[in-house]
């Protein structure tokens, strides 16, 4: 075997590796184009599991198990795409009213009873009309978006009715928040709330640094689209 054979065998025998490691890390590349102000937008790592016979929910996404030739049979708005360990499968669609879902992943293993793909998800919500407080429903797709926020003072934290209303002797206050309003650095800030009727989201921050000028945030949401 010559050089270039043994780095090529190389390069192919860690791929898998690397799109069932790596894949969900990978930045998204997201559009310059603006977006309303009443509509939010959220990038997420996604690992999801299609079993045999089923459709990946809110999505027209199935799998029909492995082909006579060792492929995943992956069946995209009814067409089958045959893929391989660290082939694309992409979608885009409308689940929920008003919300846009693209889901760029890779497939990572799949076997005769399932498929996985890693990747990322992009959110995008419009028309959006924040409600606090409320109960998840039954979730078509969830996504949990990494989030850092720099509010300036009197400043809400998008897709909340929580605002940073400066510093105080007991710590940064915020309001629009249940029950005490102070936090000191690194101290946890839950919220739960709707964007829409279809869309519930689960906020777990933790204040990173306050001024009497401005504070940051940073965490993850949760982000439910129900049926």
């Amino acid at each position: 075997m010559n050089h270039f054979s043994r780095s090529l065998a190389i390069i192919v025998s860690i791929f898998p590796i690397f799109a069932l490691l790596g894949c969900a890390n990978l930045p998204f590349v997201s559009s310059k184009t603006p977006v309303p102000s009443d509509t939010l937008e959220y990038n997420a790592p996604v690992s999801l599991s299609v079993k045999t016979g089923t459709l990946l929910p809110g999505t027209s996404i199935s799998y029909s198990g492995k082909s006579a030739t060792g492929a995943a049979n992956v069946l995209l708005a009814g067409l089958v795409a045959p893929k391989q360990v660290g082939d694309t499968v992409d979608w885009e669609g409308v689940p929920a009213p008003n919300v846009k879902v693209r889901l760029n992943t890779r497939v990572a293993t799949f076997d005769d009873k399932s498929v996985t793909l890693v990747g990322t998800g992009h959110v995008q919500v419009a028309g959006v009309k924040v409600q606090a407080g409320g109960t998840p429903g039954t979730a078509t797709l969830e996504f949990n978006s990494p989030v850092t926020y720099s509010l300036k003072k009197d400043e809400m934290i998008p897709g909340t009715l929580v605002t940073y209303a400066g510093s105080t002797a007991n710590g940064a206050q915020f309001l629009g928040l249940e029950g005490y309003p102070y936090r000191k650095q690194l101290d946890s800030l839950q919220y739960v709330g709707r964007l829409n009727p279809k869309v519930y989201l689960k906020f777990d921050l933790r204040l990173v640094s306050f001024t009497e000028t401005g504070a940051v945030v940073g965490g993850t949401v949760n982000i439910r689209i129900e049926q």
